[in-house]
């Protein structure tokens, strides 16, 4: 162009991106497109032209006509990407002029005066534009989690995973599960109940805090609502391995006059046994498996609580019900039952898909996401692993060399500290006899303790 600049940003051609700003505390122009991306172009400098006083009459002297092309957004996000270019950014502005503050002031209305330019050279060269993100959306924050979590599968196995990215998402609200009449949690009460409340427990200050953090997120996922019931268990605190606090419903008041549903659950030895000759396997962990089955309307008020930031219920399954457990084997088991010990095994929120070949893992493996997809049950990304020769279940290790111990439960019952009363003694019988099957000679090992047991006053 003849007046020595490379562009002119005008305004309709900044109308065509989706936001342009000017930056005046970074020096910076930010261009923003329409497919949520940020450009900041640095200027050189920055000068801005008066409205000049009228000029004194001078010889009329002819000068060259600048060269104006118009160019879309796209073409110019390309040209700002190369070196040694120099934009120029006009800026109308219309001024009003208005008396001095007064007590009766007001704002007249005036002829505009002619107009202002405010221009500023910008530099593409030194430093080079940035291209920055906007905020991510849900759809981006669950695409970073899916790359992160799968950057060590196999190609096939990645391209999977991505197909039914949507049984991951990094989180999930009430809305998002599907009013499914056949899988809702009842809770049906003994003849002659009595409707159980009980005082808040008191609470530490760190536990206070964390209490109201839980409250706003399960409002906001609308998986707790505020209530009237006369029903209210307290609540109370379990710190988890990790340190960070669990939030639990004493519903010990409730679960004595519930009925018992005696669903049976899977036994983990026998689930062990069909693992033999496997060499693939996938462990899937339902997201906050409970909470992805709803509550029947009639029950929601039997599961309220009470706080000291309020009386709330769920609308979805929580933790501490008594009958939560079989109703949620009994949902596994109605969605894969004709798939159940031949390439899968289901126990609560852990599903283990297991084959001999990559091939068949695949086909397998697309089986089960479908019907997660289907009936609209999510997984947890950061806890599952795809298409291992070795996994954690139920507390073992499975590989393709067979089913071993945890090394943490062999380092935990080889640091037990001695029982010193009965029901230490149960407790340490309790978590041996779990991996009673890796010990030769268990039952003459743990004979003598057992025996202890049996005596009419055990010490």
């Amino acid at each position: 162009m003849e007046t020595g600049y490379d562009f002119i940003l005008c305004t309709p051609l900044s109308r065509q991106f989706r936001s342009t700003e000017t930056d005046w505390a970074t020096n910076t122009l930010v261009l923003k497109t329409k497919c949520g991306q940020t450009y900041h172009v640095p200027f050189i400098g920055t000068t801005t032209t008066p409205r000049p006083d009228p000029p004194l009459p001078e010889p009329s002297v002819p000068t060259p006509s600048p060269s104006i092309t118009v160019t879309s957004p796209r073409q110019f996000a390309h040209f700002i990407r190369q070196d040694d270019l120099t934009f120029f950014m006009v800026n109308v502005t219309d001024l009003l002029h208005y008396d001095p503050p007064s007590p009766d002031a007001e704002l007249l209305p005036l002829e505009p005066d002619p107009p202002s330019i405010s221009m500023a050279p910008i530099s593409t060269s030194v430093p080079p534009p940035s291209v920055e993100s906007t905020p991510p959306s849900r759809a981006d924050a669950d695409a970073e989690e899916l790359a992160r979590y799968t950057a060590d599968v196999e190609p096939a196995v990645h391209d999977l995973i991505q197909e039914y990215h949507d049984v991951f998402p990094s989180s999930f609200s009430y809305a998002s599960i599907p009013p499914m009449s056949d899988i809702k949690h009842s809770i049906q009460l003994v003849p002659n109940y009595r409707v159980h409340h009980q005082a808040p427990y008191r609470l530490s200050i760190p536990e206070a805090t964390e209490l109201k953090r839980q409250l706003e997120e399960l409002l906001r996922q609308g998986f707790i609502k505020p209530s009237n019931s006369p029903w209210g268990a307290p609540v109370l605190f379990a710190r988890k391995a990790d340190g960070t606090l669990r939030l639990c419903i004493d519903y010990r008041g409730l679960n004595r006059y519930t009925v018992k549903n005696n669903y049976p659950m899977p036994r983990s030895d026998e689930l062990f046994d069909r693992l033999a000759g496997n060499r693939f396997f996938t462990k899937i962990d339902l997201r906050s498996g409970y909470h992805q089955i709803r509550v029947a309307a009639a029950d929601q008020p039997k599961t309220a609580f009470r706080s000291r930031f309020g009386h709330y219920e769920f609308t979805v399954m929580p933790f501490g019900l008594t009958n939560a457990p079989a109703t949620f084997q009994r949902a596994m088991n109605d969605i894969f039952r004709d798939i159940l010990e031949q390439y899968v095994l289901v126990y609560l929120d852990d599903i283990l898909v297991f084959d001999r070949t990559l091939e068949e893992h695949l086909r397998h493996l697309r089986d089960v996401l479908d019907r997660l997809r289907r009936h609209g049950f999510y997984a947890n990304l950061s806890k599952c692993r795809f298409a291992q020769h070795k996994v954690d279940f139920l507390g073992h290790y499975v590989s393709d060399q067979g089913l071993h111990m945890d090394d943490a439960k062999i380092t935990a019952i080889a640091e037990w500290p001695a029982p010193t009363s009965a029901k230490q003694l149960r407790s340490f019988l309790g978590l041996t006899s779990y991996y009673s099957n890796f010990i030769r000679g268990y039952a003459r090992y743990s004979y003598v303790l057992t025996s202890t047991l049996l005596r009419k006053n055990p010490p």
